[in-house]
């Protein structure tokens, strides 16, 4: 049986009448493919278990209006157990959590209504948002202390590594060290790097003074956000026996 075709056919048919909830893992396997935040309603005492929640403001909130329009912005999760809310680190209920579908936390906030609930929702997609790359135009004269380095060669309009931009992959922005080229003819950097055709994308080892010599992976011909994050992961996989 195909699992997450048929999660999808459930959150889609019931998107419009009430909130399509999901168990966190199945949440996270939907996250991946549509790249939506999770929201994570704790319903019950993180410390006692007890769902004081039930039928209270918390319940009521989600059944508004004006939070079953936001069924097109993320995947819903309600945890009722204290083992499940520990394990995301909730610290009061009702609370909301958002996190991406890798665990990664943008934000978390208590709420008392449909209002402030919304307004949390808000600030969530704000900061879970596309953003540009801080693209840098030389290597690092020496190691930066971050992880990876990732090098891209560009087309002249520059367009072909724009996928670096999506809100999946911001959160790597500050992580990780990025140098782009432009691709020109006989130009020492696409010499020195073996490209003769863009976009290319190199994953290094940070720590390692001739990055050139010390790829992880290498990404050539437009990519997916899924695609280059896939890469990410395999390439800190990599460093991970170095820790």
């Amino acid at each position: 049986m195909r699992v997450l075709p048929i999660l999808l056919l459930l959150w889609a048919n019931g998107q419009s009448q009430e909130i399509p909830w999901l168990k966190l893992d199945q949440a996270k396997a939907v996250g991946l493919n549509t790249g939506k935040l999770i929201v994570v309603y704790v319903a019950c005492d993180p410390n006692s278990g007890a769902a004081r929640c039930s039928g209270g403001a918390g319940e009521r909130a989600f059944a508004d209006p004006v939070i079953l329009k936001r069924g097109d912005d993320f995947h819903f999760v309600r945890i009722g157990d204290r083992k499940t809310a520990q394990s995301v680190g909730a610290t009061r209920a009702p609370e909301v959590i958002f996190m991406d579908a890798e665990g990664d936390e943008f934000h978390r906030s208590g709420f008392t209504d449909a209002v402030t609930l919304d307004r949390a929702m808000t600030a969530a997609l704000q900061k879970y948002s596309p953003r540009a790359v801080p693209w840098t135009a030389e290597l690092p004269a020496s190691p930066s202390g971050k992880s990876l380095l990732v090098v891209g060669f560009d087309d002249e309009k520059g367009e072909a590594l724009k996928a670096l931009e999506d809100r999946t992959l911001v959160k790597y922005h500050d992580r990780f060290t990025y140098v782009r080229f432009s691709l020109k003819k006989d130009a020492e950097a696409a010499r020195k790097w073996g490209v003769s055709q863009a976009p290319a994308l190199f994953l290094c080892d940070a720590s390692k003074e001739a990055p050139e010599k010390n790829t992880l992976e290498k990404l050539a011909g437009k990519k997916t956000p899924a695609t280059i994050r896939a890469a990410i992961l395999k390439a800190l996989s990599k460093l991970e026996p170095k820790k």
